[in-house]
């Protein structure tokens, strides 16, 4: 029986390999014009996009083989989405990206947004993905619906409620080969939806229940009834009020992932990704936490690129490089073997992905120059590494 389900799986997945391979093939497939059903704009009519929206450039959608001898590549990515919003005016406090706002947040803005989104993951196409700044499910739905890799790949959503009062909350993408299961009370969002899976958070406390933030959200991932790994993804306080200010919320956050893992010493193979609004080298990661070297605690991938260039970053501010989006390793992935690939981290940094002129030439192409609307991406740029798992 075991071994049935063995094969049953590994031709599910050639099947699927090949479907993505298809696309690759043609320089100018497209996906088909789809309407958004959430999307709903009171003050302007309902705007489709003029253009077809076309996946990533082939030359940069290179499909690797998922075997690898008795070790597993898996891509993992992170992206801060920057301001995910709908049109819908929700519960949370989300009045800056309605369509009577000063942005005039409307229909045909949202779909250029999620259009603009999707041509990134399809060009990452990582098997587990890693999300922050989105308003809630919907969107999360309307952009798997855009994008050709996570449709391709039918990819699955972990999710839950933030905390935030802006309703900003962090989520994750994963593509099917990994079975999730979760940790205690997690399961299907509803019964009706079999794609959709709430995770655990946990809550990250400020000293101020009227100022909460974002929770840590994560889930376990299981293969051929092997657990593989837990994925923690994060978005750790700003530095709202200057940086010395918000450092202890920014050192809870820290703690509050330390903690967690100092309780379950079961979780040995563990990726803690996300927008931690630190750099590597402070003090949140590098002491509370515990990231940085492969002799510490756990692995900062980004702290070890930051020790080879510290001028590298994935977001610019005042014409200095911050690397606040990162992914952290537990050491037992790091430390395969003597001969077993080591894992490293990449700043997905495209020439597309950049302001190409003006005053912000070279910054991350966003989607508001101040009050300007530019049809960017996000002030953050992407980070992805591939993570090797043993299959044995």
């Amino acid at each position: 029986m075991g071994k049935a389900l063995f094969l049953f799986m590994h031709f599910r997945k050639i099947g699927r390999l090949f479907a993505i391979a298809l696309v690759v093939l043609s320089c100018k497939t497209q996906v088909p014009k789809k309407s958004v059903g959430t999307v709903s704009d009171t003050s302007t009519q309902e705007i489709a996009i003029t253009e077809p929206i076309s996946i990533a450039n082939p030359n940069e959608m290179i499909i690797e083989p998922l075997n690898a001898g008795h070790l597993e590549p898996i891509r993992v990515a992170f992206y801060n989405l920057e301001n995910l919003f709908d049109t819908i005016d929700g519960p949370n406090d989300d009045a800056e990206y309605l369509p009577n706002s000063s942005k005039q947040w409307n229909t045909e803005k949202y779909l250029n947004k999620l259009q603009n989104m999707a041509r990134v993951i399809d060009s990452i196409q990582p098997h587990i993905l890693g999300v922050c700044e989105v308003e809630n499910l919907n969107v999360l739905k309307d952009l798997k619906d855009r994008s050709s890799w996570l449709s391709l790949s039918y990819a699955n959503i972990v999710h839950q409620e933030s905390p935030d009062k802006r309703g900003i909350d962090v989520a994750i993408f994963y593509t099917p080969e990994w079975a999730f299961y979760g940790g205690q009370g997690v399961g299907l969002a509803n019964e009706s939806d079999k794609v959709t899976f709430k995770g655990e958070l946990l809550e990250v406390p400020t000293g101020n229940p009227e100022k909460p933030t974002r929770g840590i959200l994560h889930a376990t991932f299981r293969r051929f009834n092997k657990e593989i790994f837990t994925v923690f993804v994060n978005h750790w306080p700003s530095r709202s009020g200057g940086e010395l200010k918000s450092r202890p919320l920014r050192a809870n956050a820290a703690k509050t992932l330390r903690n967690y893992l100092d309780s379950n010493p079961q979780i040995t193979n563990w990726i803690a990704m996300g927008d931690f609004n630190d750099n590597p080298e402070d003090s949140s990661l590098r002491y509370v936490l515990g990231a940085g070297n492969p002799q510490d605690y756990a692995v900062n991938l980004a702290y070890e690129l930051r020790k080879l260039d510290p001028t590298v970053g994935t977001g610019l501010y005042r014409g200095n490089w911050d690397m606040f989006d990162q992914i952290i390793i537990s050491k037992p992935l790091y430390h395969l073997g003597p001969n077993a690939p080591i894992p490293s981290i990449e700043i997905y940094k495209r020439d597309w992905l950049l302001q190409s002129d003006g005053k912000y030439k070279g910054h991350p192409f966003r989607t508001f120059g101040g009050k300007n609307y530019l049809n960017g991406y996000s002030d953050h740029l992407p980070v992805t590494s591939q993570i090797y798992i043993s299959i044995n």
